[in-house]
């Protein structure tokens, strides 16, 4: 199965998108609190922004997706709009963590995620196209990387507070790990 540089290539990409996943529905209020000082009705809001925008970036990301693909081929239509949205997650997160205005900081979180979220339909379409008869196994193998994500990130994210008392490197970790995933899109 890794023998196939696509399936290794999803698989170190993949995690990406449950670490900031994770990250929003467990650091972030900590984060927008403790970090840039907003109060509950604030956190309320903007912790519910990254969900409410990945919502409607996840459906336009498939549309769009497929469009790319009829028109430019389906390495445009899944690789070239992975990468873009990767990239624009990568730069949204490492520019929310230099940030010094706290609304722009937690926008740019939420434009992240829903970059994040908009490859939802190529990273599973990749898995049909590139494991065809196989895709289920492809798909599986994909998600159980991106879960890896998903424990790791909680713990990274709170030790690195814990011993670096730092907010910013977390983040900073989270836009490496999309600038990684970017490069494995292409």
């Amino acid at each position: 199965l890794f023998r196939n540089r696509n399936v290794l290539a999803l698989c170190v990409m993949y995690p990406a998108n449950s670490v900031i996943f994770y990250f929003c529905i467990t650091w972030l209020p900590t984060y927008l609190h403790e970090k840039h000082g907003f109060d509950a009705a604030q956190l309320g809001f903007l912790s519910g922004l990254p969900l409410l925008l990945s919502v409607v970036s996840d459906l336009f990301g498939g549309v769009i997706s497929d469009r790319v693909a009829d028109r430019f081929g389906l390495h445009a239509g899944r690789c070239v709009v992975g990468a873009t949205a990767y990239g624009i997650a990568a730069v949204a997160l490492i520019v929310a963590a230099s940030s010094p205005a706290p609304i722009l900081a937690a926008v740019l979180i939420s434009v992240s995620t829903a970059a994040c979220m908009f490859t939802t339909a190529s990273a599973w379409g990749t898995c049909i196209e590139v494991g065809r008869n196989h895709a289920g196994v492809v798909s599986a193998t994909m998600n159980t990387s991106g879960q890896i994500g998903s424990l790791l990130c909680p713990l990274v994210v709170g030790y690195s507070v814990e011993w670096f008392g730092n907010w910013d490197l977390p983040l900073y970790l989270m836009g490496s790990l999309f600038l990684l995933g970017a490069m494995c899109w292409l």
